[in-house]
């Protein structure tokens, strides 16, 4: 190899300073400068001790580079892989809490009681005990459901269901205007503490709705006159709805406390 090169510098040196076709081929300064640079670098290519300045460390082979860009794509991949499953499992956790905090909510709705004494009748005037003069709030009847029928504020159709191994007792109320001109009417102001009292062992409160007919947070102008249903809806389970052999209702505000017999 070593060989064939210098004859190949030594035709190319001859090229340069002879004659072709009977004409003299001239080259510039420069020309020569570049020629003899490479033939200079030919034969020292492969002098041992000779250093290239085109080294071939830092020349990366199409092959090198397809390797390091499918381990950067599959680093790449990997990474967001072990992402994505981080972030499901965190999002799998924290449904999985939500949940128990549902649940733990749901089932700590009773809390124990001592004994409750009735003492009003179950036609008692509840807007009495909140001071309203202008309008009466009478208990009409109650009704266990496994979902209850209404509408929002907007006027749309909505469903109160109850969670699964949980009924929903609905305890309804007749609200009128007792006198002959509109009335503003605000119970949710009032914040009156409302209580389904069960064999004298249990108290749960109401759910809080959206419901346009909730009692708890009734709020409007009242024509005079005028009657209307409102709603207090709780929920209790099944074990619990299929067995109430004692249903009590209070109503608490200001510290006075109104209790009615309702089974």
């Amino acid at each position: 190899m070593r060989k064939r090169i210098i004859v190949s510098c030594l035709i190319l040196a001859m090229i340069i300073t002879t004659t072709g076709c009977g004409r003299m081929v001239e080259l510039t300064d420069e020309e020569n400068h570049l020629i003899a640079e490479y033939a200079a670098e030919l034969l020292l290519k492969y002098n041992k001790k000779y250093g290239s300045r085109y080294e071939e460390s830092d020349i990366v082979s199409e092959e090198q580079t397809t390797e390091m860009t499918d381990s950067e794509t599959t680093t790449e991949v990997s990474t967001e892989t072990e992402l994505s499953t981080e972030a499901t499992t965190e999002t799998t956790e924290a449904t999985t809490e939500a949940e128990e905090t549902t649940t733990e909510s749901t089932t700590e709705e009773f809390e124990p009681i001592d004994d409750i004494v009735v003492n009003v009748d179950k036609d008692y005037n509840i807007a009495k005990l909140a001071g309203e003069d202008n309008i009466s709030i009478k208990y009409a009847y109650y009704m266990i459901l496994d979902k209850y029928p209404s509408y929002d504020e907007d006027g749309v159709y909505i469903e109160i269901e109850a969670q699964q191994g949980y009924k929903l007792c609905v305890l309804k109320f007749n609200v009128e205007n007792i006198t002959n001109s509109e009335q503003y009417v605000d119970l949710y102001s009032k914040d009156i503490d409302y209580k389904l009292i069960v064999d004298n062992k249990r108290a749960a409160k109401p759910m809080f709705t959206i419901l346009i007919d909730d009692l708890y947070t009734y709020q409007k102008n009242m024509e005079g006159s005028l009657f209307e249903e409102a709603v207090l809806l709780f929920q209790v389970s099944d074990s619990v709805a299929e067995d109430m052999k004692d249903i009590k209702f209070s109503a608490e505000y200001n510290g006075k406390k109104a209790v009615m017999q309702l089974q």
